[in-house]
């Protein structure tokens, strides 16, 4: 018996995930052919369709569940790799300078959101909403630094290992506001940043490399049980960070720093994992960032530019002046200070979260909500900005990095075809 499709299966947006794994697929091929004649890295070139084909331009691809089940895993992928392929050697030196480096990029933003919110007439409360928004960033560009082979330099694993201490402050930050906005502050947040989530970091680094043994064998050829393995590690590690109320992201990483000893970086493990990842579920995660852009509020709202405008320069500098900052101190290379500011500069799903939450939520003793509606449409823009921009500074002064010292042979992946 044929089963025709139904009216409400072909309409726009499209909700069949055979549809929207085929536009999917059509996108990720297209993209390198396409950023060969536009000049122009593949990262930007998939959020650019993505933001064509999404719900706010010609609606083919809405951010539903499917979508955003990519786009996680994808974002998880980008975290795994981070520390699968991060540089150990020098541990001691680069969990400092990681650490200086993320409080860094997320002080000044911090900072600079507060006093942004204050010269334009907001509540403290605005300001440090604001300011939260401005500190966190997604490694949007790391798969160019991986096409590079520039991901072993220590100035990128200081970027990585900053876009964690940042992203645990910044959901502090978030949860501090909450409960302040809620009148529900607790002690349980402080026990599991300073008790659980240690804890969980100790045994992932003592279980992992042990089980690691019997299931890696460096000449094995039956590499899916090592895959497996790999992406149980990755998933089970982010459910517990999960269950403690922290965000995936952080249980990703972990999961990647412990698997770093067990995965050579030359090994066919390490090729297939980044294989897998580049293939498939990272550029969904761009597209998805695409779709996740709206440019229509920058034409429906003209008013907000000027809004807009401040928020980016500001947000944008701040991130700027904490590169340079560590840059200067570390003795790193006006390149390497531009390759940081691009992985760093790039923010989207946790900015939108925390977005969503300010124009839901009303200042306490107050009737208007924490993020007003001309705000909330400047911080999109800010996102837009920032998801273009930050790759292609990241392309740019990343090759320039490549040429003066090109420590490993680039990674194949999707984006070769530039």
């Amino acid at each position: 018996m044929i089963i025709l499709a139904t009216p409400a299966s072909s309409g726009l947006p499209l909700t069949d995930p055979v549809y929207i794994f085929c536009v999917l697929l059509l996108m990720i091929g297209l993209a390198p052919l396409l950023s060969s004649k536009l000049r122009l890295p593949s990262l930007v070139v998939l959020i650019l369709l993505g933001t064509l084909l999404g719900s706010n331009v010609l609606g083919i691809l809405a951010r539903d569940q499917q979508l955003q089940l990519l786009e996680k895993i994808g974002l998880l992928y980008i975290m795994l790799l981070a520390g699968m392929q991060m540089d150990l050697s020098n541990l001691k030196q680069l969990g400092t300078r990681a650490l200086v480096f993320g409080l860094l990029t997320f002080a000044i933003p911090l900072s600079f959101g507060i006093l942004s919110a204050k010269l334009l007439g907001y509540a403290l409360m605005t300001g440090l909403l604001l300011g939260i928004m401005f500190s966190p960033h997604t490694l949007v560009s790391y798969p160019i630094v991986t096409r590079l082979g520039i991901v072993r330099r220590e100035a990128i694993g200081v970027a990585v290992g900053g876009t964690v201490v940042t992203s645990i402050l910044t959901l502090t930050g978030l949860s501090i506001v909450q409960a302040v906005a809620s009148g529900n502050v607790g002690w349980q947040l402080w026990a599991k940043l300073l008790i659980a989530l240690p804890a969980l970091v100790m045994a992932a680094f003592w279980a992992v490399p042990h089980i690691g043994r019997w299931v890696i064998k460096p000449k094995s050829t039956a590499l899916i049980p090592q895959f497996i393995f790999v992406l149980t590690c990755l998933f089970v590690i982010s459910s517990i960070t999960l269950l403690l109320g922290i965000d995936s992201i952080v249980g990703a990483f972990i999961a990647g720093l412990a698997l770093n000893s067990s995965v050579s970086p030359t090994s066919p493990l390490m090729r297939q994992v980044e294989f897998v990842g580049n293939s498939i579920f990272i550029p969904c995660f761009l597209i998805s960032v695409g779709v996740l852009c709206n440019p229509m509020v920058l034409v429906q709202h003209p008013e907000n530019l000027g809004l807009a405008a401040l928020v980016i320069v500001f947000a944008v500098g701040a991130k700027f002046l904490a590169a340079w900052i560590a840059g200067t101190v570390f003795k790193y290379s006006f390149a390497e200070v531009m390759t940081m500011l691009g992985l760093t500069m790039s923010r989207a799903a946790l900015v939108l979260v925390v977005a969503l939450y300010g124009m839901k939520t009303i200042i306490p003793d107050g009737t208007s909500p924490i993020l007003s509606e001309g705000l909330f449409n400047a911080i999109i823009a800010y996102i837009i900005v920032t998801c273009l921009v930050g790759p292609m500074i990241t392309d740019t002064f990343g090759k320039r990095m490549a040429q003066t010292t090109l420590l490993e042979e680039p990674v194949p992946s999707y984006q070769d075809a530039n």
